[in-house]
C-alpha cells in the first residue's frame, strides 16, 4: 500500500531538510510580493515549497531549494515552444543565507492537477462515454504538446550530444547488472540501439524531465489539458525519452499493480494520429527510434530511486518504481 499523501507532512519535510528557512519567513515573502491571503498548493513537491496568494488567488508564488532552481533560460524557451501550455514567471532573488531558497512569482494556470482529476473521475478500467470523452481530449492535448517540441527541433554542440549518449549507455551498463533478470532483455536492446537516438536526422527537443500526473494540469470537467508546471528540470534530449508521461494517461496504479484502461489501443492510435496531423508523416527509421526512446525513458524515469536526497542509485526489488517497471519493461512486454 502507498502512504496516504499528507498536505503537512509534506511541507513540514521540505523546511526540514532543504532549508533553514522557516515556512513563517517564506509566507511573509509571499505577502510582499502577492498580497494576501497565502494559500499552501494542495500538492508540494519535493525539494519546493508553493503557495497560491493574492486576492484573487492569481498567482503562485514558489520557494525553491538550491538543486532544483529554475533556469530561466530554459523556462523562457518551454514558454515560446509550448505557448499556452506554460506558465509566465518571474525570478525574485533569494530567501536566507544558510541553504537560501530562490523565490518565484508564477501565472496561475486553470485546472487541476490529472492526479487529482483522474480521482474525481473515479478509478475503472473501464470508463463511461463522459470519461472516456474526457481522456481523448487529454490524448488529443498531449499529443500536440509532443508535437510542438517534435517541430521545435533543438541543437546542442557535438561533444554534449556525445556526453548525453555516454552517460546513457552508462547508465544503461548499470542497469543491466543492477536490475532483476525479467528486464534484462530489453534493456540490452535499448542499449543495442541508442544511437538511433544520437543521428543527426533525429530531433534534439525541449524535454520535461518530470512529466508526472501532478505537472499536469486539465479542466476537470473536459479534460482538456490547461499547463504544464514544473520546468525545474527540462533539458534538450532526444525526442520520446518522456513518452513514459503518455502512459501514465492510459492506465493507473492502485495497491495491487499497473492497470490499462479497456480503452488503450484507442487513445494510443488517437495521440499519434493527432501526432502526425500536427508533424506531418514521420518515417519508419523515426518510429524505430521512437519506440527505443520511449522504452529508454521508462528505463530512465523508474529504475533509479534517490539516496538520501542526494544521488541516483539504482532501484531495488522492494522500491515500489519497480512496479511500473514490471508494467512496461518486463521481457515480453512492449517489445521494441
Amino acid at each position: 500500500m502507498y502512504p496516504i499523501y499528507s498536505l503537512d507532512n509534506a511541507i513540514n519535510s521540505f523546511f526540514k531538510t532543504q532549508s533553514t528557512v522557516t515556512r513563517q519567513q517564506c509566507d511573509e515573502f509571499a505577502v510582499s510580493l502577492a498580497g494576501e491571503p497565502v494559500i499552501p498548493a494542495p500538492i508540494q513537491g519535493a525539494f519546493s515549497y508553493t503557495v497560491i496568494a493574492g486576492a484573487k488567488q492569481s498567482r503562485i508564488v514558489q520557494f525553491r531549494a538550491q538543486n532544483s532552481v529554475l533556469n530561466m533560460v530554459i523556462l523562457n524557451l518551454a514558454k515560446a515552444i509550448y505557448g499556452q501550455f506554460v506558465a509566465a514567471c518571474t525570478y525574485h532573488g533569494n530567501i536566507g543565507r544558510s541553504l537560501p531558497l530562490s523565490v518565484y512569482v508564477i501565472e496561475k494556470l486553470p485546472g487541476i492537477a490529472y492526479i487529482q482529476a483522474r480521482c474525481l473521475y473515479g478509478l475503472s478500467t473501464n470508463p463511461s462515454l463522459e470519461a472516456a470523452s474526457r481522456q481523448s481530449n487529454t490524448v488529443v492535448d498531449l499529443a500536440r504538446f509532443f508535437a510542438a517540441s517534435w517541430k521545435h527541433r533543438q541543437t546542442l554542440p557535438c561533444d554534449v550530444v556525445e556526453a548525453i549518449n555516454h552517460d546513457y549507455k552508462h547508465k544503461f551498463d548499470l542497469l543491466s547488472q543492477a536490475l532483476p533478470s525479467r528486464f534484462t532483455e530489453n534493456l540490452r536492446r535499448v542499449r543495442a540501439e541508442l544511437s538511433l537516438l544520437f543521428t543527426s536526422a533525429y530531433p534534439l527537443v525541449l524535454s520535461h524531465d518530470d512529466l508526472c500526473e501532478m505537472n499536469i494540469f486539465v479542466d476537470p470537467n473536459s479534460g482538456h489539458v490547461t499547463g504544464i508546471i514544473d520546468w525545474a528540470e527540462a533539458s534538450i534530449l532526444p525526442f520520446g525519452i518522456s513518452l513514459w508521461a503518455f502512459e501514465n494517461i492510459l492506465g493507473y496504479m492502485d495497491s495491487q499493480g499497473w492497470h490499462y484502461y479497456n480503452n488503450r489501443h484507442k487513445l494510443e492510435d488517437l495521440f499519434w494520429q493527432t501526432f502526425e496531423e500536427a508533424v506531418g508523416r514521420i518515417s519508419e527509421n523515426d518510429r524505430r527510434a521512437i519506440r527505443v526512446a520511449r522504452m529508454a525513458g521508462f528505463f530512465l524515469r523508474y529504475s533509479f530511486v534517490w539516496e538520501d536526497g542526494v544521488r541516483k542509485i539504482p532501484a531495488k526489488e522492494s522500491d515500489s518504481d519497480l512496479r511500473y517497471l514490471d508494467a512496461f519493461c518486463s521481457t515480453g512486454d512492449n517489445p521494441l
